[in-house]
């Protein structure tokens, strides 16, 4: 395909800033489709810094400042926010479909919409919707929402990046414990939570809390601020999380066990976390301390940790080759159009 081009091809892949895992998926695409395109990656250029995009993609700083705000406001004109200076022959939007009225050459990379998650069902919304049909939106194939399956073509990929070439091992017993990168709720609950794990009468197991709420005099507890890198997953057997797809993926593509709870959660959420527990990848608390006190009683249970080991592994990696094969056959096909 790319001899048809007169120039190779530029893409933007603009991604969500609400939490990381948006931009931390893009990230990973980008480090591949760099290898075929010319990328740039449209984000907030302060949270891209925490990964490692490759030297060959440009980073632009881009946001919609207060994104959902606007959808609950029932704002119609979000498309016109994408005002970029800089034209590209494709857009790649995780996770904003508005971009569909604004540039005909867009793709959507997608598990949900947040306006079905707020429930806000505009004529607006209903316009973007019926031109994103055009053309397939790219999805997680076990994590992509019942409403996209059920109103959308889809495509479906695998999950970007590799699983972890190192094998099980039996000696980690450490638990993260992550409260989530977009906005806090229940701040109350996670600072009586934490006064919990001061009084657990174990202490041999290390715990790595979410930095917005670590203190130092915790240390004493065996309590120590999660990193987030290789140093800190190298270390954890369970990982007590809010199931967030990013976060699913970085745990599950080094084969830590997942426990999820889901107390004050939005659907999107609940519904992953009954796709972990449908594919025996996790399992589900409504309460975090109920997910504490399983993960306290099963961390020395390897042969139950070993087996989510497997399981993560015999998943689907390395999605970005097949977005790479969607985009090549959408222009063959001309359902995107080549650029003169």
């Amino acid at each position: 395909m790319q001899s048809k081009f007169k120039h190779k091809m530029k893409i933007a892949i603009i991604a969500s800033n609400n939490g990381l895992g948006h931009i931390r998926r893009c990230v990973l695409l980008a480090n591949r489709l760099i290898r075929k395109f010319n990328v740039t990656i449209l984000c907030s250029s302060e949270k891209i810094a925490k990964f490692k995009p490759s030297k060959s993609v440009k980073i632009k700083n881009f946001e919609i400042k207060s994104y959902k705000k606007k959808i609950l406001k029932k704002r119609n004109n979000i498309h016109e926010l994408f005002n970029l200076k800089e034209k590209f022959d494709l857009y790649l939007s995780d996770n904003y479909p508005e971009i569909a009225l604004k540039e005909e050459n867009s793709l959507m990379l997608s598990n949900f919409f947040w306006h079905d998650i707020l429930k806000v069902n505009t004529l607006y919304y209903k316009n973007v919707e019926r031109k994103i049909k055009n053309r397939p939106i790219i999805a997680n194939y076990l994590f992509v929402s019942k409403y996209i399956q059920k109103n959308f073509k889809i495509k479906p990929v695998g999950f970007y990046g590799n699983f972890t070439r190192k094998p099980f091992s039996a000696s980690k017993n450490g638990i993260l414990i992550s409260f989530g990168t977009a906005e806090m709720t229940n701040k109350k609950n996670i600072l009586r939570f934490i006064n919990q794990i001061k009084n657990q009468k174990r202490r041999d197991i290390p715990i790595f809390l979410e930095p917005r709420f670590y203190k130092a005099e915790l240390r004493k507890y065996n309590v120590f601020r999660a990193t987030y890198d290789e140093q800190m997953y190298n270390k954890l057997a369970i990982a007590i999380i809010k199931p967030g797809l990013g976060t699913i993926r970085d745990c599950l593509s080094r084969g830590i066990t997942v426990f999820t709870y889901t107390r004050g959660s939005n659907k999107e959420f609940y519904y992953n976390a009954r796709t972990l527990e449908k594919n025996h990848l996790g399992i589900n608390f409504f309460y975090l301390t109920s997910a504490i006190k399983f993960a306290y009683s099963m961390v020395k249970q390897k042969k139950f940790l070993k087996e989510k080991f497997y399981l993560a592994k015999k998943l689907k990696w390395n999605g970005e080759y097949e977005v790479i094969k969607i985009i090549e056959e959408l222009f063959n096909n001309k359902i995107l159009l080549l650029p003169k």
